[in-house]
């Protein structure tokens, strides 16, 4: 073997254990997943039942969210300080990345709701649009699974947009019921992984 043939042989090592600590680094939101199903879950509920008190002002909104946001990073910490130490490799960054940019522009449109005074609320189908969009850049970095995601909430902006007020509602459940597969999912994949014999991973 010359050099050329031993860096190229050294480059696609290097490719695949990255994949496999990416891999297992991703398997290992499977529990975060399956909380956050019903936090977030619970607190799309929780504005619909807002919403349906009368409630238009931003104060029970923001009170309630800043119970689910710190819960979901609580538990995020927590949990993964039990399965991993070190630095985020490359599919926890895109993780991250990915859902906070998601985050962040569902709270944007709300407040964009909330500013133009509409009291039709277009928040719903909209976070549905950005959500697809969230998992169709999981399916393209992660994984061709996670289209099938991306088109059953791109189908329900469409859905929830003829049904406006029970939009966070409808939210709510199939929020709950897609994160909590995925994460199930998630938690399928690492369980098989330690059954072969996969070493506990840390992340270094």
């Amino acid at each position: 073997m010359n050099r050329e043939e031993a860096d190229q042989a050294l480059q696609l090592i290097r490719r695949v254990v990255a994949q496999a600590r990416d891999d297992t680094a991703l398997q290992n939101w499977g529990v975060i997943w399956m909380v956050h199903a019903l936090t977030n879950g619970g607190g799309f509920l929780g504005t619909h039942l807002l919403l349906q008190q009368g409630h238009r002002s931003p104060g029970p909104f923001v009170l309630l969210w800043s119970v689910v946001v710190p819960l979901n990073l609580l538990s995020i910490l927590w949990l993964q300080r039990r399965e991993a130490a070190g630095v985020r490799s490359f599919i926890e960054r895109q993780v991250w990345s990915i859902w906070t940019t998601c985050m962040g522009g569902m709270v944007l449109v709300a407040l964009i709701n909330w500013m133009l005074g509409l009291d039709l609320l277009f928040m719903p189908p909209v976070a549905c649009v950005l959500i697809a969009m969230a998992f169709s850049v999981m399916g393209a970095i992660m994984g061709r699974a996670w289209y099938l995601a991306s088109a059953v909430f791109a189908l329900a902006a469409l859905g929830i947009a003829r049904v406006p007020d029970q939009g966070f509602a409808l939210l709510a459940g199939l929020w709950g019921v897609t994160q909590l597969l995925g994460g199930v999912m998630l938690y399928q994949a690492r369980r098989r992984r330690l059954a072969e014999g996969g070493a506990q991973p840390r992340l270094v």
